[in-house]
Formats: C-alpha cells, structure tokens, sequence
C-alpha cells in the first residue's frame, strides 16, 4: 500500500493560509485542476491522513516542503544525484516505513515538474510571450492534461486541464496551429478564454495556439502563448501597453517551427513521464519486495534520469 501523510498540528495554520493565498476561494476549480476531490483536499487542510502522492502535490502547489509540513526528518526525501542500486533505495525505505515506488515517483514527479516549468519559460521567452501554457495529451483518455508546473518570473502559468474547451483543445483537434490576433476578444472562439479572464483576472489579447506533432503525426502536446509583447515595453507599464498589437506574426511562427523539434523531443519524454505517473498514482497493490516493485522502481529512476539529462540541458 502507498503511504499517506498528514499535515502535523504545527502546519495547519501555515498550510490553511497559503492555500488561501493560492486558490483565492476557488478551491473546487484549483481542486479539480490537480485531479483531486474536494473530500482529499479538505482531508489535506484538516490534517487528516491524505494518500502520499496528493500529500506532495498539494504541497508543492502551495511551495511548501512536504517533509516540514509532515512533521518528518528531511533525509527521509531521496533526491538522486547519480544512479543508485535499487536494493539499497528499497532497503532504506523499508527501514523508514515509505512506499519504495511512491518515493521513485516522487522524484521523477518532482523533476517532471522541474522541467515543464523551465520549458514553459524558455519557450514564452522564445517569442517573447507573456504568458505560455503547454499541455500535455493524455493518450489514454484522450483529453489535454498535465502535471503543475509552478509559475516563473518568466510567466509561465500552471499547466492545467483545458476540459476539452477553449483555443488549446481547437488546436488539438484540428492539429492546427491557431493564431488569434488583437482583440482575442473579437474571436467568437474566444468564449472560454473570457471565462478564464474574469476568473483570474489577467485579460488575454493575442494567442497562439501550436500543436506538436510526433513523426507518425499524432499529438503530443499543445504549446498555448499568450499576449505577445513590445520589444521595448516598459516593466511599470498597464498590460495593454505593453501588447505588440501585430499579435504573433509569420515570423514568430517561422521561429517557433525551427525549434518545435527539440521541444518536441523533451515533451515526448514528458507525456510517457506523466502517463506513466497517471497510472501510477492510483495502483495500491504493489506488494513490498515483489519482482514487480523492483521492476517499477527501476522504471522510475531510469525515467528520471532521462528528464535529468534534459533538464540540464535547457
């Protein structure tokens, strides 16, 4: 069985506060962008016993250690510099009482999340977007989804699931690429990005909408940008000024299709990462010591070591 954790009675005030400052009273909307229940994260902020992987998650949407906020030593999170033998990482978690998979998993989510968050940037920084989502096709379901990738000072947003709505999931379908000029708002395709606005209250003027395509031509991942900017803008500037009014030009698009290939070869890493993690998260009859255990973690820290080397090289 997975491990779960809860939030010690000393964190409960310090987590109840931040997932205030996070969701900002839209906890079912935030909830269900995780791919959680209302029941689990009010579990979570009661300090009642919440599944291990939810536990880490949650923590890192609300940049809080989860070690500190489980009331744990540090040294029972592994963080992997080099390959280890795997005897030894089930050895060690046996002797803590955590889950040998759950803490693989743990480590290959947290570096999934690493890299999404650093591609996100490197790609708005690209075309100079202010704002870059990419989701992720979940093959199974066939739906656009992700894993969170936390916000940078380049602006990228949290990777979220679209519902099957709105300009990322047109792109999706139609595996072309969209390209919404100024005023977005014009747009009669524009109903959900609307919606997102009023709800965040950001304001969405241009958008570009790329599907990336494998070599058999199936998708892999949507990359969304949005609101282009001035060369020359400056950072004390309302957002409507700061708008290149062309929107995302030809040669943005140019640009962007010169380096779709790499970005294309990290997300195909990405998507069988986070499939693999989707399956994981809900499997709870992984018996200790079993072949299958050891296969798994194998599994694991194989994956992650690829989305190392990756992320190293961005």
């Amino acid at each position: 069985m997975i491990r779960s954790f809860s939030v010690h009675p000393q964190s409960i005030l310090k987590v109840k506060q931040a997932w205030r400052n996070k969701s900002q009273g839209r906890d079912r909307e935030l909830a269900e962008a995780l791919g959680l229940s209302l029941d689990t994260l009010n579990h979570f902020l009661k300090g009642q016993p919440v599944k291990g992987l939810n536990f880490v998650e949650l923590c890192q949407v609300l940049e809080l250690d989860w070690q500190d906020v489980a009331g744990l030593d540090s040294q029972q999170n592994l963080v992997f510099d080099s390959p280890i033998e795997v005897g030894e990482f089930l050895a060690y978690s046996y002797s803590h009482g955590v889950s040998a998979v759950d803490q693989a998993l743990q480590t290959l989510v947290r570096t999934l999340c690493q890299l999404l968050g650093r591609l996100t940037r490197k790609v708005g920084n690209l075309l100079r977007a202010d704002r870059t989502s990419i989701f992720l096709l979940d093959r199974e379901r066939q739906e656009l989804g992700s894993l969170i990738a936390e916000d940078g000072d380049g602006g990228s947003l949290l990777i979220d699931i679209p519902a099957n709505k709105g300009i990322a999931s047109l792109a999706a379908f139609s595996l072309k690429v969209i390209n919404i000029p100024f005023d977005v708002y014009d747009d009669p395709r524009s109903e959900m990005a609307q919606k997102t606005d009023r709800r965040t209250g950001y304001r969405t003027y241009t958008i570009l909408a790329w599907p990336l395509l494998n070599e058999k031509q199936d998708l892999v991942a949507v990359v969304q940008l949005i609101n282009k900017l001035k060369s020359n803008y400056q950072p004390e500037d309302d957002l409507v000024k700061k708008i290149d009014s062309r929107g995302f030009t030809g040669d943005d698009e140019v640009l962007f299709a010169k380096f779709a290939p790499s970005i294309l070869q990290i997300l195909e890493r990405c998507q069988f990462c986070y499939q693999l993690a989707q399956k994981l998260r809900e499997t709870t009859d992984i018996q200790p010591g079993s072949l299958r255990e050891i296969e798994l973690v194998e599994q694991l820290q194989r994956q992650e070591r690829q989305l190392q080397k990756n992320l190293q090289r961005l």
